[in-house]
């Protein structure tokens, strides 16, 4: 297997690479952690002036002419190493919400969010999680009720609706048949403007890492949704979720590796010029192999990740190989954080350094968008276990 980048694909992560020097300098990235804030629309607009929302979009709004998952991986690897935080503000319109938009919605809709995805100008949400359904999130009890003039009534409470509050669409996963069994009574809505609905209460939750990235619960009361907001069809919104559940993942594993080499090119730099016992401490056994062992895991989780989105290019979609890889790059990342953290000494342990941005922020890889042991299962029965 060739898992080497195209001419195309090195130049889209040489380019990301100079654009996160320029626009997102380590202290620049450091204040909107301190401050819990978003980074300026402006910076996305950028990203989509480069063209950069349109990996995995179809030619009429992306001007490709076949997806690029490889091209979105280089991308992303380059990004995360700056920000796994801010990469997931990129990844949820870019690579989970907007393909799924593209592929079951209708052409209105595909027409109202696309081209604003594409430009960068709006943030997506997603509202699947509830308080009693998180691995288990087809057990979701969000109720969608339509009326007699074909108006949606949503009723319920969502957790973890990430930008919930400053995105342009929200698309919200509800039960429209109470009584089928789990996945077969959900639907797929698609909301504008959440943050601004009356009927939409959206309380900010403190989490320990992601801090630019704000994410909030939504409690739903009597929302209502013109009939032309559902999604694909009437009942099948779980085999819309589940597409962007994959692509969630497979991009997950891309973040714990570029969060991951940039964490070790951190420490290489700094073993190379710190002296201790009369020598820098790269050139001491122990540390040597501990910096060894990160690059072998993130070596590993990089080819994972690339033959996620190689069977991603050739069948369109990558259910275990993704799981594979969110696998691979997240306990990667856990692993490098740590490691890297501790082989900075003092210096890791001060925010300057950026380690304990990424301590902080590789811990939800290993839980958002399917926790490790969600991910074990589902390549278990694809071992037929």
């Amino acid at each position: 297997m060739d898992f080497e980048l195209s001419e195309e694909q090195r130049t889209i992560a040489e380019t990301t690479r100079r654009f996160v020097e320029r626009e997102m300098p380590r202290q620049q990235v450091l204040q909107w952690v301190r401050d819990k804030v978003e980074p300026p629309q402006e910076l996305f607009m950028k990203l989509g002036r480069m063209g950069y929302y349109g990996f995995l979009l179809p030619e009429p709004y992306s001007g490709l002419e076949k997806p690029d998952p490889m091209g979105m991986l280089a991308f992303v690897e380059q990004f995360a190493g700056a920000s796994a935080a801010i990469t997931t503000a990129w990844g949820r319109a870019a690579v989970i919400l907007a393909p799924m938009v593209a592929r079951f919605g209708t052409q209105a809709q595909k027409d109202r969010v696309l081209p604003k995805v594409m430009a960068g100008e709006v943030f997506m949400a997603l509202g699947l999680t509830e308080p009693g359904s998180g691995s288990d999130a087809a057990s979701l009890r969000t109720s969608a009720v339509r009326r007699a003039d074909g108006h949606w009534v949503i009723n319920g409470e969502k957790l973890y609706c990430s930008q919930a509050k400053s995105a342009g669409f929200l698309i919200l996963a509800a039960r429209t048949d109470p009584h089928a069994v789990k996945q077969e009574g959900i639907s797929t809505f698609l909301v504008p403007d959440p943050g601004s609905n009356p009927a939409i209460e959206l309380t900010r939750i403190e989490t320990m890492g992601l801090g630019p990235v704000p994410t909030f619960s939504a409690h739903f009361r009597d929302l209502v949704l013109p009939p032309d907001a559902l999604i694909g069809p009437e009942n099948k919104g779980w085999q819309c979720v589940l597409g962007g559940l994959d692509n969630e993942r497979l991009y997950h594993g891309a973040i714990g590796v570029g969060a991951s080499q940039a964490i070790i090119d951190e420490v290489v730099g700094y073993v190379k010029q710190r002296v201790q016992f009369g020598k820098p401490l790269g050139k001491l056994q122990s540390v040597r192999h501990k910096i060894v062992d990160m690059q072998l895991r993130t070596d590993a989780a990089r080819l994972l990740v690339y033959r996620g989105a190689s069977v991603l290019e050739k069948t369109g979609a990558c259910h275990n190989e993704a799981s594979f890889a969110k696998i691979a790059g997240a306990e990667c990342y856990m692993h490098c954080a740590h490691a890297g953290l501790h082989l900075l000494g003092g210096y890791g342990y001060t925010v300057d350094s950026g380690l304990p941005m990424h301590f902080q922020d590789a811990k939800l890889f290993e839980i958002g968008g399917g926790a490790m042991e969600v991910q074990r299962d589902i390549i278990a029965r694809g071992m037929g276990l």
